[in-house]
């Protein structure tokens, strides 16, 4: 079965943090690594998001053209993926012929289904400039949770959409002055009419159960039909109408424009992959638009609708929300230390769900040094170096009933995998280890020489089953541990045979040690960028 995956596109208007490859990027990476690792055609695609009125905004201020804006951050944003190791089939943009020819053919569908009409809208305005205001432009308190400093589109407390209107005491985030609200007509999406099957899709998607009840809470109060139409000239033109398409409709059509571009590119069928199964990993925060928006778009233009929506909460950052405005945060770019090792750290302590999780530096060295390079790296350092009483080879014995414990949790973590699970599935492969651990210890082969030849066997067989369950989450350091053990990363439970040979032992997973945590914690206490491994 063909398998798409995406993840959230970055928006082209700022720095990636600790957060932003929290809930989306790393495990759409370590989820599309593991069903490659299993033999199955997946694709991993994503794109900078560039249209919508933050754009216009930042360009303006920073003085350049918006084109040149975002081609700036669409380079960084890449980079900084990579740096993490985060890696795409296909990384496009959404300012692309592409995305206008599929955006465009959705709007047509969606207006032959009677889901698109004309209505009345209040819009802002500004006094000073004489002219309308699009949503990002204006800052005001939300009408459903009061939240104070909310764009006039969405709350980023609650997540809901406000409508164009709503927003109490509305001030213009350019000269913080009150806007004044002026009737005008736009185009909208009659959201409104799906509702029904968009509960039957909450209830249907794979996804944590606390945010479909999120969801289904939203659709219980009402969904509100969804003006689709902006009066700027950034974005994909509406045909036979003026203005561009709001962001939020423009912006998941990038998954299917991305896609169409690496279709074209490899001879493939872009209707058959999308078709087949397709999964969305996001942050809690856009759950309105994937879990409603963006599938009664399919679904009124006749399309496949997601398959799965893995979700995941906010980071923290030592307890507190991240700030830019404050220095609070980590810059993907500005990260001191091994990324392999942040991607150990935020896959162990990242479960699906609504729940926010929090980074520590004094965590992040504690769960690395114990998990891995104590747990792991020193059972691989024990085993290699024992079995050079064998000439570093798998000595003729049988195996300990622990190597099956290890085969039957190869099978669980498999489920876990595959139904986006990553932290519990990361979880039961270091649980497993520590029972290696055990085992190596209470046999004690250097006292015991008779039991030696089946710890040896057993202990260097089950790391090697272990090592490829790390490997969607671990990649360099996987493969380099598959050497020592001259075996490869494929998805097999077969012991290491007799005779088969061994690496000689070598440190693969040094230590964090107190001074890199200091260089970290530097990051959030006043000196960014003095430790960036990359130029800016």
């Amino acid at each position: 079965m063909k398998t798409v995956v995406t993840a959230a596109l970055p928006y082209a208007n700022g720095e990636l943090h600790l957060g932003h490859i929290k809930s989306t990027y790393l495990p759409a990476d370590v989820y599309t690594r593991f069903l490659k690792l299993v033999g199955e055609e997946v694709i991993y695609l994503c794109a900078t998001d560039e249209h919508g009125t933050p754009i216009l905004f930042e360009s303006e201020r920073a003085g350049v053209s918006p084109e040149k804006y975002i081609e700036e951050w669409r380079k960084r944003h890449l980079e900084d993926l990579s740096f993490v190791m985060v890696k795409f089939d296909r990384f496009h943009a959404t300012h692309s012929p592409e995305q206008v020819e599929t955006t465009q053919e959705i709007y047509q569908s969606l207006k032959k289904s009677g889901l698109i009409y004309k209505g009345k809208v209040s819009q802002y305005w500004c006094p000073e400039d004489d002219r309308p205001l699009p949503d990002r432009f204006v800052v005001g308190t939300c009408p459903y949770c009061s939240a104070e400093e909310q764009y006039a589109d969405q709350c980023e407390k609650c997540g809901k959409v406000i409508p164009s209107g709503e927003l109490i005491n509305p001030l213009s985030k350019k000269h913080g002055a009150p806007v004044e609200l002026r009737d005008g007509e736009h185009i909208f999406f009659k959201l409104s009419a799906l509702s029904d099957r968009l509960r039957d899709f909450v209830e249907g998607v794979e996804a944590p159960r606390d945010i479909k009840n999120f969801v289904l809470g939203w659709i219980k109060e009402g969904l509100k039909d969804w003006d689709i139409q902006r009066d700027i000239d950034w974005g994909v033109p509406i045909p036979d109408s003026e203005g561009v398409f709001y962001v939020w409709f423009d912006a998941p059509i990038g998954y299917m424009s991305t896609l169409g571009k690496w279709c074209d590119e490899n001879n493939e069928s872009p209707d058959e992959w999308w078709s087949s199964r397709v999964v969305h990993f996001i942050g809690k925060d856009i759950a309105y638009h994937h879990f409603l928006f963006w599938p009664a778009m399919l679904m009124g233009s006749g399309r496949h609708v997601p398959d799965a929506i893995p979700t995941r909460g906010f980071l923290t950052l030592e307890g507190k929300k991240f700030s830019k405005s404050r220095n609070w945060y980590i810059a993907l770019r500005d990260w001191p230390l091994d990324p392999e090792y942040l991607r150990f750290f935020m896959t162990l302590t990242t479960p699906q769900g609504m729940k926010d999780s929090d980074f520590s530096a004094g965590e992040f060295q504690k769960t690395v040094n114990e998990e891995l390079v104590n747990n792991f790296g020193n059972l691989l350092q024990r085993v290699l170096k024992f079995s050079e009483r064998f000439g570093s080879r798998i000595p003729d014995s049988g195996l300990g009933t622990v190597f099956k414990e290890v085969q039957e949790g190869m099978k669980e973590y498999e489920k876990l995998m595959r139904s986006a699970e990553l932290s519990d599935a990361l979880k039961l492969a270091v649980s497993l280890t520590h029972k290696l651990n055990v085992y190596f210890q209470e046999q004690a082969p250097w006292k015991n020489p008779g039991r030696a030849p089946e710890v040896v066997r057993t202990v260097a067989s089950s790391v090697n089953l272990i090592n490829r369950m790390l490997y969607p989450v671990l990649p360099l350091r996987s493969e380099k541990v598959a050497n020592l053990l001259k075996s490869k990363p494929v998805w097999d439970d077969k012991p290491l045979a007799v005779g088969h040979g061994l690496g000689k032992a070598e440190i693969l997973f040094p230590r964090v040690e107190d001074e890199e945590v200091k260089k970290l914690k530097a990051l959030y206490g006043g000196q960014r960028g003095n430790n960036s491994k990359r130029e800016k």
